[in-house]
């Protein structure tokens, strides 16, 4: 047992050094930029970032979105508790406009719908099951459910767009979805 405690330690120590040495060999040059993209991490992507999203390509998201939604999903959207439908077709559990949405912008990393703080439809995957819980609701989210307005935010390189869906004036649910934004 005390050989076992022993080896532990040793690889901590090797390890601190090591990583240690490579901190004070690390040169960066201040003249060219560090690159902003990022691999999609598995599970649900980071939605924490404040920087605000460029309007000009939140607005061709918001409209490339609406235009399809409009087109395969005809009819009002109603929230029934956490259920949400767009004339007879009902979201949760079913996934078709969150996959939709997905296919329309290549390499996103996910879309989401958001009935109040419950995320409610997700395209993203861990595995084979949706990843629905488990990662906090964006305060975006609550700031657009109050304001009935979109926004983005800029983060490693996606743009974020926030959508409200309305019904009768009344923001009832909240769409987000991270497109690349090279």
């Amino acid at each position: 047992m005390q050989l076992k405690k022993w080896l532990i330690s040793a690889v901590i120590v090797s390890v601190m050094i090591s990583l240690t040495g490579c901190a004070k060999n690390q040169q960066l040059s201040t003249s060219t930029p560090l690159p902003t993209s990022a691999q999609p991490m598995e599970g649900h992507p980071a939605e924490d970032s404040d920087t605000v999203g460029d309007k000009g390509s939140q607005q061709a998201v918001e409209s490339k979105i609406n235009d399809w939604l409009t087109k395969n999903y005809p009819g009002n959207w109603n929230v029934v508790g956490t259920t949400l439908s767009k004339g007879n077709y009902i979201e949760n559990g079913h996934y078709k406009l969150v996959d939709g949405i997905e296919t329309l912008f290549p390499g996103t990393m996910g879309v989401s719908i958001f009935v109040g703080e419950e995320r409610i439809s997700s395209s993203v995957k861990k595995g084979s099951e949706r990843v629905l819980k488990g990662f906090p609701t964006p305060e975006k989210v609550g700031e657009v459910l109050k304001s009935g307005k979109a926004t983005s935010s800029l983060s490693s390189g996606y743009l974020k767009v926030y959508i409200p869906f309305q019904a009768g004036g009344k923001t009832v649910a909240v769409l987000t979805v991270s497109v690349s934004h090279q």
